[in-house]
C-alpha cells in the first residue's frame, strides 16, 4: 500500500487489499520457516497459525468450490444471500474465465445457477479452480497445478 494512502487514510480497493493480504501471508510464511530453522518453535507456530487464518473471501470461495465439486451446481442467489455480495460483480473475472468452458459444453451459466454438465463432471476440479484465488495468484507467478 502506498505510504500516502496510509498517512492520509485514502480508501483501498479490493485489489490492493488482496495484494496486501498475499504479501502478509508470504511474510508470515517465510518468517515461520526462518524461525523453525532457528529453533524458535513458539514463534514459528504463531506465524503459521496467523498465516493460514481464513478471511471472508476464503470462506466465500470455499463454499462455491465445495458446492461445485460436491453437487455439480451452484445457486448464485444462495451465495449472494449468505455472503451479502453481488455475485456477478464480485466474480466478473471468474465468470469471464468460465466462458470458454461454457462454449466447450462443460458448464452452463444462467441467471440463477452455475451447473456442471455431465460432459464436464470429470473436469470438475479444473472448473472449480477458476474460483480459487490462490491458484490465480500462483498462475500470475507462472506456477501451474496438475489437473489430472
Amino acid at each position: 500500500m502506498n505510504i500516502f494512502k496510509k498517512l492520509f487514510g485514502s480508501q483501498t480497493t479490493s485489489k490492493e487489499t488482496r495484494q496486501e493480504e498475499n504479501k502478509n501471508f508470504d511474510v508470515l510464511k517465510y518468517d515461520g520457516v526462518r524461525a523453525l530453522r532457528m529453533q524458535q518453535f513458539e514463534y514459528a507456530a504463531k506465524c503459521f497459525v496467523h498465516a493460514i487464518e481464513l478471511n471472508a473471501d476464503d470462506l466465500l470461495r470455499r463454499s462455491i468450490i465445495q458446492s461445485l465439486m460436491c453437487h455439480f451446481e451452484l445457486s448464485i442467489e444462495s451465495i449472494e444471500i449468505a455472503h451479502l455480495i453481488d455475485f456477478r460483480k464480485y466474480f466478473a473475472t471468474e465468470l469471464d474465465d468460465l466462458r470458454e468452458m461454457v462454449d466447450a459444453g462443460l458448464v452452463r451459466v444462467d441467471d440463477k445457477w452455475i451447473s456442471v454438465l455431465p460432459r464436464g463432471r470429470m473436469l470438475v476440479r479444473a472448473i472449480s479452480m477458476v474460483f480459487d484465488r490462490y491458484l490465480r495468484a500462483d498462475r500470475q507467478r507462472t506456477r501451474y497445478s496438475k489437473v489430472i
